[in-house]
């Protein structure tokens, strides 16, 4: 029967003063917390990093930095370099000439075959590993564009190329609706400074992203587009103010999109300015405000039927000029008569 001397093992553990606390050899296996702690995180933290992003037309920044990430973490960034070349595959020509050109194969050295084939080694390396990342981060629809057996390079290349082509194409697409949409917008609101200010506001906002894709449209145009959008309100000012600017005598190339607002935004202030004083002829002060042109009244009524009239459609009968220049005649004759 086994008996245990607690004494003997109380004396062997005071031994020495520096001896270390004694542990059970099991638990001496075991990680401490602190370690298993430490391994977890790591573990999470690679697990986290390891996260595959896919490439789509509409991320490609995004892949793009965890393409690149996952490649230098895993140490294969190698693989962007160009492959080391054979040099027992290169060959010196001497340059043109007359006389026929004579091909100079060199000789390389074990030296120079061992540090090519260890090169060779280590890019080949890197580049099945970062192929490898390449081709599980690529969604189906741009599996077409590369070939598994690319080196790594070709493939990012390639995914690069095609992503772009298509961004600009789309690009282009959304730059036509955009130019559509500002060709054909009207100011409906009611005529507010904050509904004019936001009125600009889409015009230089939609500009902004067609000058940022290389389709911006000219100043002078955006200016003309900015004028016609209040061709169709039903304010009689509007219809004035836009014959006075057109006919103005500036050329249109010369309109510049901020003093077209200028105008533009002089009449909304007179008009909210006399739409609030009563017995106030809101129209013609605001189109003198503007600067505008008096506009000569012309008739309309039913012609003259006076014979003789020189011209029936500018006035009645009863207003005549040549009907009272014959009546003026034939009264001074019969004063004439009387005196005789």
């Amino acid at each position: 029967m086994f008996i245990f001397d607690q004494r003997q093992t109380s004396e062997s553990y005071t031994q020495s003063s520096n001896a270390a606390r004694w542990v059970p050899p099991l638990l001496a296996c075991l990680p401490s917390t602190q370690s298993r702690q430490r391994q977890s995180q790591e573990t999470m933290s690679e697990s986290e990093s390891d996260q595959t992003i896919e490439l789509n037309y509409d991320n490609w920044y995004l892949w793009d930095h965890h393409i690149m990430s996952t490649i230098l973490r895993k140490n294969a960034y190698l693989a962007f370099d160009p492959q080391p070349v054979d040099p027992r595959a290169q060959q010196l020509f001497n340059p043109p000439s007359t006389t026929p050109s004579v091909t100079i194969t060199p000789q390389p050295t074990s030296e120079e075959l061992t540090t090519y084939r260890e090169e060779l080694k280590e890019w080949k390396a890197a580049n099945n590993i970062a192929a490898g990342i390449i081709l599980g981060a690529i969604s189906d629809g741009l599996q077409h564009v590369i070939d598994s057996k690319d080196p790594a390079k070709v493939m990012y290349d390639k995914l690069k190329a095609e992503v772009a082509e298509v961004v600009r194409q789309s690009s282009n697409s959304i730059a036509n609706w955009i130019r559509i949409e500002l060709f054909n917008k009207q100011f409906k609101d009611k005529p507010t400074m904050d509904a004019f200010e936001k009125h600009l506001t889409i015009y230089r906002s939609k500009n902004a992203t067609l000058n940022a894709v290389g389709a911006g449209i000219d100043d002078s145009l955006l200016a003309w587009l900015l004028l016609n959008s209040f061709s169709s309100n039903e304010d009689p000012i509007w219809s004035i103010l836009l014959t006075s600017i057109v006919t103005s005598g500036t050329p249109m190339n010369q309109w510049s999109f901020n003093h077209i607002a200028g105008k533009l935004r002089e009449v909304i202030h007179h008009n909210i300015h006399l739409a609030e004083t009563p017995n106030s002829r809101t129209g013609q002060t605001a189109l003198n405000a503007a600067g505008s042109k008096p506009t000569s009244s012309r008739y309309n009524g039913p012609p003259c039927t006076y014979p003789n009239c020189r011209r029936p459609k500018s006035h009645p009968t009863e207003d005549c000029w040549t009907k009272e220049k014959e009546k003026g005649g034939k009264g001074n004759r019969k004063k004439h008569k009387a005196r005789r």
